[in-house]
């Protein structure tokens, strides 16, 4: 009673500790923990599968109630450990409650190894190997004795045969792939290797109107093959067996031939384009070809000479806009090059000289000027905005002149029109005084409309 007492207590405390978990490599063994061993241990030991199956007892009472349980006092170990043993471990006292209390992992430990499909493929046996057993990859629930070391007629059976302590496979395809398992003669497991089989993958740069070949993956001539045209999905069969489709003659015909090493497309359109896969009559993927159209493209020397050319261009051009541009800034500097500002016209009136104009050809003139009274004023009689009036009388003005004798013999200055604008960019008018003492008075406007400057000698009356 007490020894049930203390069975119980531990069981209970270990549950509520949580769930132990473990993990064991396929093919080995898994040693359950002390606590679950009789005669400490001698209720109902239960194993759910993590794939969904049901649960069951494998030991009861300190019973195994399945054959890889090896239960002793003191030691229950769970042996040849497969995937299916994947699960959580239970425990029962009254039948009613049910305890999970361990969760065991079942991990591939195993050596993988790859290969191309056609190729060979060798392993050294060890020594203590009575049998090698295989399981596909297409069934992993079908595993078959491949060789066995007492029995020579499961040898000839074996797709591999052992020769020398030494397993040979050639010609591999997929239907090689799968786990080898090298085991004991007590069924423990030695080695376990992965072999997976691939199909080889090429590719061709195909040009337009060129001519294409594709070599089959082998010297067989009976491949079936498909094709995955660019942008789609779905693949069309192009040959079945090693004849062609006739669905897809009219993609290519007149343009296909098979060879017995290989396929043969010319000219090549850009509808080639795609995918072709080549199985053997088996439906085994041997080869994944992918195909590229591309068009022809012009020689090296062609695009460096037309390089060459748009830099030459550039420069051409470069050069003409700048002489263009050049040209255009010194027509304009000669064009705004500014003038000698012409001075404005000096009238001189002279009671004793003629009425009629006149005209000096050159700035040294003989034109003689006698002075007189100063000025008494020259302001405007009237403050209109009009041509000012003066009131001596008798006031003659000479016609416009073109070079005019200055006084005291200076050389005149180049005349003004005397119907010039007066708003223009010229001098305003003055009035020169002679003789005057004191200061005049300003114009009434400086927007006065006469533009030269009148002296008269019968204004010198002071």
């Amino acid at each position: 009673m007490l020894l049930l007492y203390m069975t119980v207590s531990c069981v209970l405390l270990g549950s509520s500790a949580g769930i132990q978990y473990e993990e064991v490599c396929y093919g080995g063994n898994f040693r359950l923990p002390f606590d679950y061993t009789p005669p400490v241990f001698n209720g109902q030991l239960y194993f759910t599968p993590s794939d969904g199956g049901s649960r069951r007892i494998v030991m009861d009472n300190g019973k195994a109630q399945d054959p890889r349980f090896k239960v002793s006092i003191g030691s229950v170990q769970f042996t040849d450990l497969r995937e299916r043993d994947d699960g959580a471990f239970s425990v029962s006292f009254d039948g009613n409650r049910i305890f999970d209390v361990i969760s065991l992992k079942i991990l591939d430990c195993v050596d993988e190894i790859r290969r191309n499909y056609g190729d060979a493929y060798r392993h050294d046996v060890p020594r203590q190997a009575e049998y090698l057993e295989f399981t596909p990859l297409r069934a992993l629930d079908q595993t078959k004795v491949l060789w066995n070391r007492t029995d020579p007629q499961t040898n000839r059976r074996g797709r591999g045969p052992v020769k020398r302590n030494m397993l040979e496979i050639i010609g591999l395809t997929q239907a090689d792939s799968g786990y080898y398992n090298f085991r004991k003669k007590d069924n423990t497991l030695l080695s376990r290797i992965l072999l997976a089989v691939e199909g080889t993958y090429r590719r061709y740069d195909a040009t337009v109107s060129k001519r294409l070949f594709i070599k089959n993956p082998t010297a067989a001539d009976s491949w079936t093959v498909t094709l995955t045209p660019e942008g789609e999905t779905e693949p069309r069969r192009l040959i079945n067996a090693g004849q062609l489709e006739w669905s897809m003659s009219k993609l290519f015909a007149r343009r296909i031939t098979l060879l017995r090493d290989g396929i043969e497309i010319y000219p090549v359109e850009s509808i080639d384009s795609g995918t072709f896969e080549f199985r053997d009559p088996q439906g085994n993927l041997a080869q994944t070809v992918q195909v590229e159209v591309v068009y022809e493209s012009a020689p090296t020397f062609v695009y460096v000479g037309v390089g060459v050319g748009i830099v030459f261009a550039v420069i051409f051009c470069c050069c003409c806009v700048r002489k263009c541009c050049c040209k255009k800034s010194s027509s304009k500097r000669n064009e705004s090059a500014p003038q000698t500002a012409a001075a404005p016209a000096v009238y001189y009136h002279d009671e004793n000289q003629p009425t009629g104009p006149s005209y000096s050809g050159t700035h040294a003139s003989n034109y003689s000027y006698q002075p007189m009274n100063p000025l008494v004023s020259r302001e405007p009689a009237t403050t209109s905005l009009g041509p000012p009036v003066y009131n001596p009388v008798n006031i003659h003005v000479n016609p416009p002149q073109p070079e005019v004798a200055a006084p005291g013999g200076l050389g005149a200055a180049p005349s003004l029109s005397l119907g010039s604008d007066c708003h223009s960019s010229d001098p305003e008018p003055k009035f020169e005084l002679k003789g005057l003492a004191f200061p005049s008075a300003p114009p009434l406007s400086s927007d006065s409309a006469f533009c030269d400057v009148y002296t008269s000698d019968k204004l010198n009356f002071l």
